[in-house]
């Protein structure tokens, strides 16, 4: 070393921002960053201020975040996904009807009762928006039909409902949740619609920026109406704002994209797919394109369209030996010249995946897509990976890049054949797919190289060099770790639940899921529609002591189980669910217990499940 030089070298809390954002990137759980932070003031100052903004979007490149610069909101955003991950591999969860106001929805129940012979088949739409720069400042709006009736319940989360739960005396469930979150209702019916002849089929949510505003809904019905509606839970006023033409063609599906020229595709009869513009201050609208998505000659129908993305529209339809058609949209350009069609006559020689469309040349109906959200470690455009859910029962995945019409495909091995009805991908991690029987919802590993970021048994790192090995560790697993941890990393397993049988039957446990809705991709809810009915399921632990900050806020949680009950079930109205896994091995049924459980049964499960020992 020559003479008068230092013998220190750069240490990290001497290191620029930017090299530190590069270590955060490999930084595998937010407990790391937290402890990083708290070895001095300036390493604190940038994982506050970049840090945890730099953990979530490394490991949740999925999720959309709001431009904020505050810190408290990234913090919150580590916690919330964190915990929201940790939830799904625990299968810690809170399933309960929603309830529309007594005072709105018993009139329609007896109507409904008198007119038709079944429930309504529900059709669910929802989308959430902040309004504040913290992580449970947002507002949460979810639609569904009722048969003719359209309803939303808007629920708002954070500052804005505190203040009207301080300031209001009247703070009954109706209006308000235990976790002070505040909710607003509307009905809307339509004028001279009737039950059956004017079911809604379709519905689209408009986003918009307005906090108070009114929401803004496509409805389309069997009898072919397709109209925007205004309406208005403050003041309860509904307008129809415009009347979309389809010469009284039933609308089978309809969906929207979010791009700059908003666009509305429609499918109409049996076999017409009509686009048309959403931003008009027409009363009366044409559509801008109209083709035909079965050809000529060829009989089936359409019965589902999805926007992959803001160009891109996939139409499902059958049965036929190429069910999907993906349309290219330029300047309103929507013919069938530019169509690509997808065949699922692919199998393979796999057992497994044999279907009854194989002995029909591979002929089926799709009646479900999904898009599965663009990441940094798929790569690709908007809209090149998609799920699709047919009439053989099988989930297929599906990348517009391959040369292949399928590159994966996710079957149930014990409701083998039930048909695929509705599809919610889980960021690219997993997937919820709803079937034609029993109400079952049926949940399954991605398995996607690059999908899966983040792993909550990293905070418990364990290997055979360790002398505190937790008591849940196996050291009889493989060398890199133990079974425990390399099972809930690698060998991730798929499970199904019934919506329709919980402690308190919600609707037919016959019942298809006939549609699934999540409001984004950092929301800790989503929704399931079975007949009559809609399932809100929270991804909670109710033993969890620092749950997502949006569920924080209540009466306060203690080891007496009336204080559980009074947190997480204070109308009694949350289900035990049953459930089993279905990849490998045994079929081992379970079962929910009451909330107020706390010592769970089965390691590495949430507190709640037990074996259901009544089907021994």
């Amino acid at each position: 070393m020559a003479p008068g030089t230092s013998n220190t070298g750069a240490t990290l809390a001497t290191l620029p921002p930017e090299i530190l954002a590069q270590i955060v990137t490999h930084v595998e759980t937010a407990r790391t960053l937290h402890r990083l932070s708290l070895t001095c003031k300036r390493l604190h100052a940038f994982v506050e201020n970049d840090g945890f903004r730099v953990f979530a979007q490394t490991r949740f490149p999925y999720a959309r975040f709001p431009s904020t610069h505050n810190s408290s909101f990234w913090r919150d955003a580590a916690h919330g996904l964190t915990t929201f991950s940790r939830n799904w591999d625990r299968k810690a969860l809170i399933a309960w009807r929603i309830n529309p106001r007594p005072d709105t929805s018993r009139d329609h129940r007896r109507h409904r009762m008198r007119t038709q012979t079944m429930g309504f088949v529900p059709v669910i739409d929802s989308h959430e928006a902040w309004y504040g720069g913290d992580w449970s400042s947002r507002k949460e709006t979810v639609a569904w039909a009722s048969g003719a009736d359209l309803v939303v319940r808007a629920r708002t989360m954070g500052d804005k409902a505190k203040d009207v739960w301080e300031t209001t005396t009247s703070k009954n469930l109706r209006d308000f949740n235990v976790h002070q979150h505040r909710y607003e209702w509307a009905i809307y019916h339509g004028e001279g619609v009737r039950e059956g002849r004017d079911d809604i089929t379709s519905l689209n949510l408009l986003p918009h920026n307005s906090f108070d505003g009114p929401e803004q809904v496509i409805v389309g019905r069997a009898s072919g109406d397709l109209t925007k509606v205004s309406l208005s839970k403050r003041t309860s006023r509904n307008q129809v704002q415009s009347s979309f033409a389809t010469e009284g063609r039933p609308v089978r599906s309809a969906t929207t994209n979010q791009g700059s020229q908003g666009l509305l595709a429609a499918c109409l009869s049996d076999t017409v797919v009509a686009l048309y513009p959403i931003s008009t201050s027409n009363k009366r609208v044409a559509p801008i394109a109209e083709t035909t998505a079965i050809p000529p000659g060829l009989s089936g129908r359409t019965w589902t369209s999805r926007f992959l993305s803001n160009d891109r529209l996939a139409v499902g339809h059958g049965v036929s030996q190429q069910p999907i058609r993906i349309y290219n949209i330029g300047r309103g350009e929507l013919t069938s010249e530019y169509a690509d069609t997808l065949g699922f006559n692919d199998a393979g020689a796999d057992p497994r995946f044999h279907t009854p469309s194989d002995n029909n040349g591979g002929a089926t109906s799709v009646y479900s897509l999904a898009p599965i959200a663009k990441s940094s470690s798929a790569g690709g455009a908007e809209g090149d990976l998609f799920l699709s859910g047919a009439y053989d029962g099988l989930c297929r995945l599906h990348d517009l890049r391959s040369p292949t019409p399928t590159v994966s495909r996710f079957r149930d091995l014990v409701d083998t054949f039930s048909p695929i009805y509705s599809l919610l991908p889980i960021g690219t991690e997993r997937f919820v797919a709803g079937g034609a029987r029993h109400s079952i919802i049926k949940v399954f590993d991605l398995r996607m190289p690059g999908g899966k970021l983040y792993h909550f048994t990293d905070l418990d790192p364990c290997s055979h060099a360790r002398h505190d090995i937790p008591k849940h560790c196996d050291l009889k697993g493989p060398r890199s770790g133990c079974a425990y941890h390399y099972e809930a990393k690698h060998g991730r397993r798929n499970w199904n639940m019934f919506l329709g049988m919980g402690a308190k039957r919600y609707g037919s446990h016959q019942s298809p899921v006939y549609t699934l809705s999540r409001p984004s991709q950092c929301s800790p809810s989503f929704f399931a529609g079975i007949e009559s009915t809609i399932v809100q399921i929270d991804m909670v632990s109710i033993m969890d002591p620092h749950p997502d900050p949006v569920f924080k806020d209540g009466p306060a949680m203690t080891g007496d189980w009336q204080d559980v009950h009074r947190k997480w079930d204070p109308q009694g109205n949350v289900a035990c669910l049953p459930m089993y896994e279905h990849d490998t091995g045994p079929v081992n049924l379970l079962r929910q217990r009451p909330v107020e459980y706390a010592e769970g049964t089965i390691e590495g499960w949430d507190e709640r499940w037990d074996y259901d020992r009544s089907y021994r």
